[in-house]
């Protein structure tokens, strides 16, 4: 589905004599998605389970809102009468994409200790960590301008910075691409720069636990638990800011979650 604002014009032309100041819905939208996925596993032995998941993939299409996830401050096409130039890739799109999982348990086969007696089986038996690596280049991001298309819509961020040239890779510490490659398009005219073009922040996120079940009787059991999330206490930044004139621009807007780490313990009876 595209959505787009008819009768609208860059800031600074003439207005259009007829209505505008709505939005409309179309089932036009195109979109294409190849994707090549490679997968690592070892079964479980000797007290050891992994599994490693690899993507690398491309969406393209013509519409903000395909895949469900639409940029706050593109959510219509730029121009109403040149929907072909807002094919560009899908804001879903993750390039690259790997997940990896891993499992183990002590007390488990001959390397896993499984020999362990005495008070040295008593506490490293039956202990099971897991961790979980998450890491994934950036979703992509549109260079809006911060000011409104035709006057009476009410809809601002519709209009896009042009690109002035230059590689968008960062100049400065800090940002995370290069502001000086964006430039305010001339009055009446609407943004060259294409949607999409800017790389957001690379995802990173390892979580792990351990838990172990101390049984004291047929019924009756002691659930000791650790979780943590992000166990490195990894500053992982979720977004840039791409508000063209905005005194933000090319800097993080949001950073993810730090470490966090929870204790567990349930008595079973």
């Amino acid at each position: 589905m595209q959505e787009f604002l008819p009768n609208t014009f860059p800031a600074g032309s003439a207005t259009s004599p007829y209505p505008s100041g709505y939005v409309y819905e179309t089932s036009g939208g195109n979109s294409n998605y190849n994707a090549v996925s490679v997968q690592l596993q070892r079964r479980f032995r000797s007290g050891l389970a992994g599994n490693l998941v690899y993507t690398f993939s491309k969406a393209i299409d013509d519409a903000t809102g395909i895949g469900g996830r639409g940029a706050a401050l593109a959510s219509y096409a730029q121009n109403w009468q040149d929907l072909t130039a807002e094919r560009s890739l899908s804001s879903f799109n993750r390039t690259h994409a790997l997940n990896m999982n891993m499992q183990w348990s002590t007390g488990q086969g001959v390397r896993g200790g499984g020999l362990l007696s005495g008070w040295k089986g008593a506490l490293g038996k039956d202990w099971t960590f897991s961790s979980a690596i998450t890491l994934g280049s950036g979703l992509p991001l549109t260079p809006v301008v911060q000011n409104r298309v035709a006057a009476g819509t009410g809809i601002s961020g519709t209009m896009r910075a042009n690109y002035a040239g230059g590689s968008l890779d960062p100049t400065a510490q800090g940002y995370g691409f290069n502001p000086l490659a964006f430039a305010a398009p001339a009055p009446g005219t609407w943004g060259d720069a294409g949607r999409n073009i800017i790389t957001g922040p690379m995802q990173f996120s390892l979580n792990a636990s351990a838990g172990r079940v101390f049984r004291l009787s047929d019924r009756k059991s002691i659930d000791l638990r650790f979780d943590s999330t992000n166990v490195l206490n990894h500053v992982s930044f979720t977004s840039w800011n791409a508000v063209f004139g905005n005194a933000q621009f090319g800097l993080p807007t949001a950073a993810g979650q730090m470490r966090t780490m929870q204790a567990t313990l349930r008595f079973r009876f």
